[in-house]
């Protein structure tokens, strides 16, 4: 399997409302645990054993989390874009197959497929292998097609009828990928579709949870007892996490950070922020 995971987590927090300006979004709890500690068990779960994380937005704070942990943290002082954070990735970290991950989503699928998309991936000179998500027409995500398995064109989704998209999580060989500096986009100078092959497939039976909203996190957390059973089963194994209770409740305190879902706030250092 595959032995090196990056963990893309230097956004800027915009979609997590005020305190998102002083939270990293990679930060937010999870019981009484952070994204980023789930994100990295899940990594470890999958075999990886070397650990990326770029950062950008609140850098202190995701210094502080790293402390003692077994990961390396990548700073961004300027923010390299969904491109730059793998070139920049490059310099610690070359000809090597890695496994690329969002510190705010979770995919949960056959993972025992991966060594056959990297098998795939090797046979066709491909530079990635991505998976894909499906979601409904009314999404406003970009639709990603994908013919004999690869992936052929991204645009905006026109129709009424469900549709595929990237999920943010993937195999990628960085021996193809170049050496740039600078800020770039993913699909651009990474995935460069248009000049490369590049492996998408749907797996079969997915769960996807996505927390990179307020919105979202807040559906989530506020509705625990429905979580998929797969994702209780691996919360329930982290061993900082041993006896957890999937039940939401009126008022939750998790990290320093108390949800009121009465009166539809968060409190954090004696500041209310609403929902």
């Amino acid at each position: 399997m595959i032995k090196t995971c990056f963990i893309a987590s230097a956004g800027f927090g915009t979609r997590m409302g005020n305190l998102g300006k002083i939270i990293p979004k990679p930060l937010w709890p999870f019981f009484n645990l952070r994204l980023l500690d789930l994100q990295v068990a899940y990594a470890k779960m999958l075999g990886c054993e070397k650990i990326y994380i770029n950062s950008h937005h609140c850098h202190e704070e995701m210094q502080n989390w790293a402390q003692g942990k077994d990961v390396v943290l990548l700073h961004e002082p300027t923010i390299l874009g969904s491109g730059g954070c793998i070139h920049n990735l490059k310099k610690y970290v070359d000809d090597e197959i890695i496994f690329i991950i969002n510190s705010d989503q979770f995919y949960f699928f056959d993972f025992s497929q991966i060594n056959e998309d990297i098998k795939r991936m090797l046979e066709d000179d491909a530079i990635a292998h991505l998976y894909a998500i499906k979601v409904d027409h009314d999404a406003t995500y970009n639709e990603t097609k994908v013919i004999d398995g690869k992936l052929s064109s991204i645009a905006p989704h026109e129709g009424t009828s469900s549709y595929l998209t990237y999920s943010g999580v993937g195999i990628l060989d960085l021996s193809k990928v170049p050496q740039l500096e600078g800020e770039s986009s993913f699909f651009k100078t990474v995935a460069d579709f248009k000049n490369k092959n590049v492996h998408m497939s749907l797996p079969k039976e997915p769960i996807f949870l996505d927390l990179g909203t307020l919105d979202k996190y807040i559906d989530v957390i506020s509705e625990l007892e429905k979580l998929p059973t797969v994702i209780k089963k691996f919360v329930a194994a982290i061993e900082e996490l041993d006896g957890v209770d999937f039940k939401s409740t009126s008022t939750m305190e998790w990290a320093g950070v108390t949800f009121n879902f009465d009166t539809n706030t968060i409190s954090y250092e004696g500041k209310d922020y609403s929902f």
